[in-house]
C-alpha cells in the first residue's frame, strides 16, 4: 500500500508537470496531426485532460462517466486551457476525499478487478504515455517539448 500522502504529491507534481504541455498549446497547434491520420494534437491532450478527471472523480466519488473532450465542444486552446485548469482545481477537492480505506476498494467494473490505488497509479501512467506522445509530435512539428526536472 502506497502512502495516502505520497501519491497525493505525486499527483500535483505530475498535474504541474504536465501543464508545461499545456501551456504550449495555440489554436494552430491544436489542430495539427503530425503524423498523416492520427488524431490532432488537440484531441490527445483533451483525452488526456478527460481522462485525469475520469479516474479521479471515480476513485473519490465512485462517479465513473467520461465527459466529452472533442475539438468540436474545444475548439481553441484557451477552451482547452480553461478545461485543464477546471480539472486541476477539481482534482484538489477529489485528493482530499481520498484515504488509505478509500484506496483499498476493489472496483470489479472494468477489464480487470483493481483496487483504487492501482486505478490511480494506472492515471499517472496513462497521462505520462500521452505526454511522451506530445513529446514526439511537438518534435514532429518542429517545436521544443517542456523540460521535465527529474530526480535522476
Amino acid at each position: 500500500m502506497m502512502n495516502v500522502s505520497t501519491l497525493k504529491k505525486s499527483i500535483l507534481r505530475h498535474l504541474n508537470e504536465t501543464s508545461l504541455f499545456i501551456e504550449k498549446l495555440d489554436d494552430t497547434i491544436i489542430l495539427q496531426e503530425p503524423i498523416s491520420g492520427s488524431r490532432p494534437l488537440g484531441e490527445i491532450v483533451l483525452h488526456m485532460i478527460r481522462s485525469i478527471h475520469f479516474y479521479l472523480r471515480g476513485c473519490a466519488e465512485d462517479i465513473w462517466e467520461p465527459q466529452p473532450y472533442s475539438l468540436e465542444k474545444y475548439f481553441s486552446a484557451q477552451k482547452i486551457k480553461k478545461l485543464y485548469e477546471s480539472v486541476v482545481r477539481t482534482t484538489e477537492t477529489y485528493l482530499e476525499k481520498l484515504s488509505p480505506d478509500i484506496l483499498q476498494v476493489v472496483v470489479k467494473d472494468f477489464n480487470r478487478p483493481a483496487t483504487k490505488e492501482e486505478i490511480i497509479l494506472e492515471m499517472i501512467e496513462h497521462s505520462i504515455h500521452h505526454r511522451g506522445q506530445l513529446s514526439v509530435y511537438f518534435r514532429l512539428l518542429k517545436m521544443d517539448s517542456p523540460v521535465i526536472e527529474y530526480i535522476i
